[in-house]
């Protein structure tokens, strides 16, 4: 009998001290970006700092539910793309991409606690 199933370790757990550092070290930045927005001349270079205080306070976030260091790297990389997508959008000025972004990046950010409540439940086993 061969079984499907494989249990592979995700990898080292991420201490729960470096997440709380990282979650108070990325919401710090946050809230000096948006301090700082209004300072900007160009108003679509502020908008980006705003956007990219948005990303880090939800990155911030999502990196207390995360168990493994290899999430914890998905997430930030998940953020960077987050950075570059609102820097291409918002110095283009395409304001339906970046309103976009505004909802879906808290968006996933929201999903990480909710999955790791809804890990433990099984509903067709």
């Amino acid at each position: 009998m061969v079984d499907n199933i494989v249990v592979r370790s995700p990898g080292k757990s991420l201490p729960k001290p470096l997440a709380g550092l990282a979650f108070v070290t990325m919401w710090a930045v946050a809230i000096v970006l948006f301090s700082i927005a209004h300072l900007v001349e160009n108003p679509h270079v502020g908008a980006f700092v705003v956007d990219t205080g948005l990303v880090l306070l939800c990155v911030g976030f999502s990196i207390l539910f995360v168990d493994w260091v290899r999430t914890a790297l998905r997430v930030m990389l998940f953020g960077l793309i987050g950075i570059v997508l609102f820097l291409v959008f918002d110095l283009a000025d395409i304001q339906v991409f970046v309103y976009m972004l505004r909802i879906i990046v808290p968006l996933f950010a929201l999903f990480t606690p909710v999955n790791r409540i809804a890990n433990g439940f099984r509903i067709f086993a």
